[in-house]
């Protein structure tokens, strides 16, 4: 009769290495982390309020989300309660933490005597989730790092551009009622009503 032997036995205190995910954030372009924003009133008063990127909750679009999620590692204290062996030379256990009989089934490779050798071969796992053995968390990734490109435009710039545009329409409409007029009188009233 052959004896198989096996890495752990019934009582045997083992480290599962496995992964877990955890959110993350991009640092804010737009206020350099610290989550405020200033504001200056046109007549000098000073504001001071929470950063609409990063310093809210709610985002209309989750495309502006800075935050993402990414694969960490985890080692979890178990101890061996049952051992099952296959002719395939599969081993697996089940854990008195996590129920015998009708359980978690562990498999060998993943469990490890020590914690940092759990903790290593977690890593491991996490680093080929995070580089794209696991599809959304790369797309996740790579999308909130185009959204932290994003900056918002000056608004003194915006406001020239309207100040400048509202003077264009101003000077068409004068034009156009001066070629209206019948006399120098008519223009006088008219360039006296634009003051």
């Amino acid at each position: 009769m052959a004896i198989i032997e096996t890495k752990f036995s019934i009582g045997d205190v083992v480290y599962y290495a496995s992964t877990t995910t955890e959110r993350k954030q991009h640092p804010c372009p737009d206020c350099l982390g610290t989550k405020k924003w200033k504001a200056i009133s046109p007549a000098g008063s000073e504001y001071e309020f929470r950063c609409p990127r990063c310093g809210s909750m709610y985002h209309s679009s989750h495309d502006l989300s800075l935050d993402y999620a990414t694969f960490v590692p985890t080692a979890s204290r178990l101890t061996i309660g049952s051992v099952r062996t296959d002719s395939a030379d599969k081993t697996q256990y089940m854990c008195i933490e996590t129920g015998v009989g009708s359980g978690t089934l562990y498999d060998e490779i993943r469990l490890f005597s020590t914690e940092n050798e759990a903790i290593v071969a977690a890593q491991a796992l996490a680093n080929k989730s995070n580089d794209g053995g696991v599809p959304w968390v790369a797309q996740q990734y790579n999308k909130t790092l185009e959204v932290c490109d994003y900056q918002l435009n000056d608004g003194r710039e915006h406001v020239e551009q309207k100040r400048a545009d509202r003077l264009a329409w101003q000077i068409k409409d004068l034009r156009d009622e001066i070629s209206n007029c019948e006399d120098m009188g008519d223009v006088a009233s008219l360039v006296k009503s634009f003051e």
